[in-house]
C-alpha cells in the first residue's frame, strides 16, 4: 500500500510540474528564438500584431470647471515594427461629465473614438548602449516605460444637458456660434505615457503585454462638453484625460517563430 501511494505521488507530482511549465510569467521584452527581430543574443518575444481591451476612467477639461470621472471601455490593435516600436489603433467608448457648481449647467457625453497612434518604448534608446540590457531584470522592466502621440477623431453624443440661463452667462460678447452643440464630432491629439509589461508565455497566450496608460486629449473642438460659451476668455478647445489599463495578447505567429 505504501509502495501505491509513493508511486501515485510520484506521478502527481510530475503531472503538476510539467502543467506548470506551461505557465511562464517573468517580465521579459525579449525571448530567445522567438522572432526575425536580432536584439542581441534574444529576439523579440512579441508576435506581428496584438489585440486587446482595457478599462480607464475620464475626466472633463472644458468650459465648466468640475467634473466626475467616467467609465472607458477600450479596445486595442497594435503592429509591432522593430522590438520596441508599434503603432496601432485604439477605439474607445465612454462618458464625460461636467458641471458648474455655482450655476445650474450640466452636461454628460457618452462618447466614441478611435485614434491612430505610434509608441515608443525606453529600451529602444538602452540597445544603443547595451543591446543585451535584458539580461537585467530592472532595465527591462524600466524599458517598458514608453511615450506616444497620434491622431484621431471623437463622436460626441451629449446625452443630458442643461440650457444655457442669460443671467448666468456675465458679459457675454455676441457670437454667430451656437451656445449648445449636442450632436458633434471633431479630431484630436492623444498623447499617451505609460508602462508595458512584456510576458513571454502565460496559459495558451504565446506573448502578452500588460499596460498602465495615461492619456492626454487635446481636441479640436469646443463642443466635447456641449457648450461654446461666448466668453472672452473662453478661447480653448476642450481637453479630456483617460487613465487605463489594459491586457493585449500576440496573435498572427510570423512563420519563422518557433
Amino acid at each position: 500500500m505504501k509502495n501505491k501511494f509513493l508511486t501515485l505521488l510520484s506521478v502527481s507530482l510530475i503531472s503538476s510540474a510539467s502543467v506548470f511549465a506551461q505557465v511562464r510569467t517573468d517580465v521579459s521584452v525579449r525571448e530567445k528564438n522567438n522572432s526575425s527581430y536580432d536584439v542581441g543574443e534574444s529576439g523579440f518575444n512579441a508576435h506581428s500584431f496584438s489585440i486587446g481591451v482595457g478599462l480607464g476612467s475620464t475626466k472633463m477639461y472644458g468650459d465648466m470647471p468640475k467634473s466626475n470621472p467616467q467609465p472607458a471601455y477600450i479596445g486595442y490593435f497594435e503592429k509591432n515594427i522593430s522590438p520596441f516600436v508599434s503603432y496601432g489603433w485604439t477605439v474607445s467608448v465612454g462618458d464625460l461629465s461636467a458641471r458648474d457648481p455655482y450655476t445650474h449647467m450640466r452636461s454628460f457625453n457618452h462618447f466614441t473614438s478611435v485614434d491612430q497612434h505610434v509608441t515608443f518604448e525606453i529600451g529602444s534608446l538602452f540597445t544603443l548602449v547595451d543591446r543585451d540590457f535584458g539580461q537585467n531584470f530592472l532595465l527591462r522592466l524600466i524599458g517598458g516605460l514608453y511615450a506616444g502621440v497620434g491622431v484621431g477623431i471623437i463622436n460626441n453624443d451629449v446625452k443630458r444637458i442643461a440650457n444655457v440661463d442669460p443671467s448666468d452667462l456675465v458679459a457675454p460678447t455676441v457670437s454667430s456660434n451656437p451656445v449648445l452643440l449636442t450632436n458633434s464630432a471633431a479630431l484630436y491629439i492623444p498623447v499617451n505615457v505609460g508602462i508595458n509589461l512584456h510576458v513571454p508565455k502565460l496559459w495558451r497566450f504565446n506573448g502578452c503585454v500588460f499596460n498602465a496608460n495615461f492619456q492626454y486629449s487635446s481636441t479640436m473642438s469646443d463642443y466635447i462638453d456641449g457648450y461654446k460659451l461666448p466668453f472672452v476668455a473662453n478661447k480653448k478647445n476642450d481637453v479630456y484625460t483617460v487613465m487605463s489599463v489594459g491586457f493585449r495578447f500576440f496573435v498572427f505567429q510570423p512563420s519563422n517563430d518557433y
